[in-house]
């Protein structure tokens, strides 16, 4: 059996190249433990390898082509995490959709084509504050998300995307709290919510795992995080993430996307 892992694009991992690639370094060695071939290349490498060799994909790459290199793999009877559908899941045009489609607590949002000339928000408050984002990838760049207040400004922000060819960009209602990082591994296998500051009350940290355990499967995920916005007794994901860094719990979580990929492996095996 031989497990292939693909990098995430260094475009796509903004100062975290080292922490992308030491999760899944670890998921890895946790899979040679188990007896399993590994081998980890580069995302513009990874077509040298035969679709038919190979058993297991753990992907955190994110681009078109290699979405596309992933979904041959699939076609081939690999046991591809994640899979590619579920990678485009996450790109910000879809993703809002897909958390209201998991009945999960999120802020309202749209997806705006500046392509097109179009400057219509209605539906949202930008006097309560609005996010701008680029609405293909995560950001890329510390003005892939701008934070704005009032008509003007998210105006300014609209164009100063249409200058740079941002395409696409997703606007979502601000919400005021607590910033919690959470990740996680389907299955059951991995949970850990850890808020900026302060610990998580148990009932919202339960109530935050449930939320995001429907929202990873509405998307197609096994390997996920993402952030959400608490306050008093309310949470609101305000975002998700195909196979984030998990740069603060690499040593847990590492084992346990292994545990989960041999667990689908067997599944698929009988």
């Amino acid at each position: 059996m031989l497990a292939l892992g693909i990098y995430r694009e260094a475009q796509f991992s903004p100062g975290k190249v080292d922490a992308d690639a030491a999760i899944l370094d670890r998921a890895l060695a946790s899979l040679a433990e188990a007896g399993i071939e590994t081998v980890a290349v580069r995302p513009d490498t990874h077509d040298r390898y035969p679709t038919g060799d190979i058993d297991l994909v753990l992907a955190m790459c994110q681009g078109e082509r290699q979405l596309e290199r992933l979904a041959s793999f699939e076609k081939s009877g690999a046991l591809v995490i994640n899979s590619a559908l579920a990678i485009r899941n996450c790109y910000r045009d879809l993703l809002g959709a897909g958390l209201m489609r998991a009945g999960v607590p999120a802020p309202r949002g749209l997806v705006i084509d500046l392509a097109t000339g179009e400057r219509d928000v209605t539906g949202l408050d930008s006097a309560r504050g609005l996010y701008v984002k680029r609405g293909d990838l995560h950001a890329l760049g510390p003005d892939d998300v701008q934070r704005v207040d009032g008509p003007a400004a998210l105006q300014e922000a609209l164009e100063s995307f249409a200058r740079r060819a941002v395409r696409r960009v997703y606007i979502q209602q601000a919400v005021s709290g607590t910033l919690v990082k959470f990740y996680g591994v389907s299955g059951g296998e991995y949970f850990a919510a850890l808020p900026e500051y302060g610990a998580l009350a148990r009932s919202l940290e339960l109530a935050l795992r449930q939320a995001a355990e429907r929202a990873a499967a509405a998307l197609g995920l096994e390997v996920w995080g993402g952030d959400a916005i608490v306050s008093g007794e309310d949470l609101t994901i305000v975002d998700f993430n195909d196979w984030p860094s998990f740069s603060r719990v690499c040593d847990a979580a590492g084992p346990a996307i292994a545990r989960r990929a041999r667990s689908l492996l067997c599944r698929r095996d009988r």
